[in-house]
């Protein structure tokens, strides 16, 4: 019969002990034995870095050069000497060009929005409407955030519709800006409204849209114009209220002295019957 020998020895005693690293000493070991991976990350980061530096760079160059291109576009739009129209519609013209060639070569800058709305300015001088009205829209379009400078800019729309023959188009857009909480020339385009009217011999029409004008924007220069118009168009209107406000003025200015006494002692009565 065998017997078992027991082994009294610590088996643990061989073990090394464990050895809690640090978060440093965890990085360190994880950059030593992915060196390839965390170099390439860097480099990464430094490639992505450098772009952004390059780009912002080049769109600053480009925003200049853009701007250098606005001025002189701006100085040949300009230039338009009294004694010569027709050197004036050449530069005109040639603004026109530099205009277009901003809007092209340069479309994300800052001057291209101030081209677009020039280049619409520049058509409707030498009475390029369907042009004009091109540019316009195309601003619209690109600009729908900037609420105040469209409305401007639909103001202008509207009169290169009239003067392209399209009537309800330029109603529509008068109508657009009148819609527009953030409009600041509201009172204008009311008063081309008006004019609209009246160049259609809608007179009732107009003499609404003049009040309308003088009521809601009676500090606009417009409403000054308008209460001539008014006078001229509904002469009635204005005769029944000068007249009504005659009329008061003559019943306090036509109380006779014994009435005014009257009057005052009537007053002095009822005060000594209110006193105890």
């Amino acid at each position: 019969m065998g017997y078992k020998i027991k082994d009294h020895s610590d088996k643990t005693a061989g073990l090394e002990p464990v050895v809690a690293l640090s978060s440093k000493e965890q990085f360190l070991f994880f950059v030593e034995e992915h060196r390839g991976l965390v170099w390439g990350g860097i480099l990464l980061v430094i490639v992505l870095i450098g772009g952004l530096i390059a780009l912002n760079w080049l769109s600053q160059q480009e925003e200049e050069e853009a701007w250098a291109l606005q001025g002189q576009a701006q100085q040949r739009y300009l230039d338009r000497p009294l004694d010569d129209v027709e050197k004036g519609k050449n530069n005109i013209q040639e603004a026109s060009g530099m205009f277009q060639n901003i809007l092209e070569q340069y479309p994300a800058t800052p001057s291209a929005k101030v081209s677009s709305f020039l280049l619409g300015n520049s058509m409707m001088e030498t009475e390029n409407y369907q042009g004009a009205i091109d540019a316009y829209t195309s601003f619209i379009q690109d600009h729908t955030q900037d609420h105040i400078l469209v409305a401007l800019v639909q103001q202008r729309l509207g009169l290169a519709q009239l003067l392209n023959g399209d009537r309800e188009a330029a109603v529509t857009v008068f109508d657009a800006v009148l819609g527009n909480p953030h409009a600041l020339n509201k009172d204008q385009v009311i008063f081309e409204l008006a004019k609209l009217a009246e160049s259609e011999e809608k007179t009732d029409d107009a003499v609404k849209r003049y009040k309308q004008l003088i009521q809601e924007f009676p500090l606009s220069p417009f409403s000054t114009e308008a209460n001539l118009r008014v006078k001229v168009l509904a002469p009635e209107e204005e005769q029944a209220s000068t007249e009504s406000e005659s009329d008061v003025g003559s019943d306090v200015g036509q109380q006779t002295p014994e009435t005014q006494e009257e009057s005052n002692g009537e007053g002095e009565k009822d005060q000594e019957e209110g006193e105890p």
